[in-house]
């Protein structure tokens, strides 16, 4: 509690700011950009709020040879962002870790060219603009006014009725750099996961995924009653391509996986995955 709540504290001057251009204030963009690759170790959640930000830009707006093929099968381009995160921190490929995603306005404006140089001139804009909003939308509870609320007095309690989702956030990054986050985890993500399922089914929704668009992370709804799923083996080409090799004889059960059989994704050491522990904590 006491973590979560200091870290929310300590960024609070520019959880601030973003509340300002979410009620229209605009920061300079450079500005803005370098006050939030700043404050991202502090909070490391924002990390995950800016890549999904640039994500939306790069999937919108390029306009490459690769993306209108994507387009013309009816695809968004999800390598796009997969390259800048790739780019943009030393070893993402091995472990994915939205933490230490924080370039500056300098640097992201580097590495938007190497993707597609003509999207590099409205980054910083964009990511102003939505970034503000989309915290705004997702920090606060619903009844509060961005323009009447601070975070820099916020105290534990006070944050679960005015930013549930900005804590919980916190909350749940700080786990996952304690020992007993493989116990805590499962009892975590059971208690999230019924309410997911149910607005699944009571929607009719049939391939769910985490995000405003689809990056990639596309799952199947097994209790989706006109399901008719297949699964296959894959081989990779030359291009990175995945092809299907051989179908597998596997049958969908509609309902949600036994926690026993489920497993986390974990780094090289056997520790669960997630923004390191801070310098000088207590080795485990």
């Amino acid at each position: 509690r006491h973590t979560a709540e200091q870290q929310i504290r300590r960024t609070a001057p520019f959880l601030d700011l973003l509340l300002a251009n979410a009620a229209g204030t605009r920061t300079p963009p450079a500005a803005f950009l370098d006050q939030l690759a700043a404050a991202v170790p502090g909070l490391p959640f924002l990390g995950y709020l800016y890549f999904e930000v640039l994500s939306e830009y790069l999937m919108l707006h390029s306009t490459s040879p690769e993306t209108r093929k994507c387009a013309a099968a009816g695809e968004m381009s999800n390598r796009l962002y997969k390259r800048l995160a790739f780019s943009a921190v030393t070893g993402m490929d091995k472990l994915f870790d939205l933490s230490r995603f924080h370039p500056d306005h300098t640097r992201l404006c580097e590495l938007i060219a190497r993707i597609e140089p003509h999207l590099a001139t409205d980054a910083a804009v964009y990511t102003r603009d939505r970034l503000a909003h989309l915290f705004a939308a997702i920090a606060l509870a619903p009844h509060q006014d961005v323009t009447a609320y601070s975070f820099r007095e916020g105290m534990f309690d006070e944050l679960a009725l005015t930013a549930p989702s900005l804590l919980g956030q916190s909350v749940f990054r700080e786990m996952r750099i304690l020992d007993r986050y493989p116990q805590l985890y499962l009892a975590f993500e059971q208690a999230k996961a019924l309410p997911a399922w149910n607005y699944w089914n009571s929607l009719g929704i049939a391939t769910p995924f985490n995000g405003f668009l689809p990056k990639g992370e596309i799952g199947v709804n097994p209790a989706y009653p006109d399901a008719d799923i297949k699964v296959w083996l894959a081989e990779s080409c030359g291009r990175g391509l995945l092809h299907p090799a051989e179908p597998l004889d596997v049958t969908f059960a509609p309902r949600l996986a036994d926690l026993g059989m489920t497993a986390m994704r974990r780094d090289a050491t056997g520790k669960a995955a997630g923004h390191p522990a801070p310098a000088g904590a207590p080795a485990s």
